[in-house]
């Protein structure tokens, strides 16, 4: 059988698939929404996808909560990729059916800092002292379902910190935001997804957070309806090629 791992196979077998069934480069443009953590990965998939199959994809990104919210506000719109959770909860309630979920690649939430020397992460302590300390933070906001602006938020309650924290924060709108903050300089301690701040600049890069706040994020894609050349883009998201660019880019390929 020819595996979809290989670049070279992998365009043979969707050229195939796309001539059995009478589509070629003139086929319509799929729509995807997708959670702002899974940028880079997406839009080099999305390039090679369209090179080898003769089809576009045409890349939103948002939070996670914001991109499925534009996602079941768009009947055209082919694919959504969100927290696993996210989708669970959806079809649990109706939001979303009439498809398929796939597992894709797992991220973990952490810190990114401007200063050239990094703060301690090793501990607990590490993490408020190191939030004490910084002069300005930017987190994603909360309120447009923000993943990670969600948890900070609750950490800091938790660390008993929220009120110092908070009249130093700055509230982006997604992780791209908060990590252009940070390259700029504008803030000295950025909170989003560290794949965010790999794809963005590793050399900002502190680390995940610390013991009982450690956050782990699985990403998952949905499929609307059953459109064969839509489900061969999945396959080429979950081959070999596709867990190297998500390795590539700060993310852990889910099996």
């Amino acid at each position: 059988m020819v595996q979809p791992n290989n670049k070279l196979a992998m365009k043979t077998l969707l050229s195939i698939w796309l001539l059995a069934l009478g589509m070629g480069a003139q086929a319509q443009t799929l729509k995807l929404y997708a959670a702002a953590g899974v940028k880079l990965p997406l839009q080099a998939m999305a390039k090679q996808y369209e090179s080898d199959a003769g089809r576009r994809v045409e890349l939103d990104f948002d939070t996670a909560g914001a991109a499925q919210e534009k996602f079941q506000k768009d009947p055209q719109a082919a694919f959504l990729i969100t927290t696993e959770e996210r989708l669970v909860a959806a079809q649990a309630t109706g939001q979303i059916s009439g498809g398929r979920m796939w597992l894709l690649a797992d991220t973990v939430a952490g810190i990114a800092s401007s200063n050239p020397t990094k703060p301690k992460m090793d501990s607990v302590e590490d993490l408020r002292r190191a939030l004490l300390a910084a002069k300005s933070i930017a987190f994603s906001d909360p309120a447009r379902g923000a993943t990670v602006g969600k948890h900070f938020s609750a950490m800091i309650r938790k660390l008993g910190i929220e009120s110092e924290v908070l009249g130093k924060a700055t509230l982006a709108r997604d992780g791209v935001e908060t990590m252009k903050l940070v390259q700029s300089g504008a803030v000295e301690l950025g909170i989003t997804q560290l794949s965010e701040v790999v794809q963005a600049d590793a050399s900002t890069l502190v680390g995940p957070f610390p013991g009982e706040f450690d956050l782990f994020t699985r990403y998952a894609i949905w499929v609307r309806g059953n459109d064969p050349v839509a489900q061969s883009f999945v396959s080429l998201l979950r081959s070999e090629v596709g867990g190297k660019s998500f390795k590539a880019n700060g993310l852990r390929p889910v099996p």
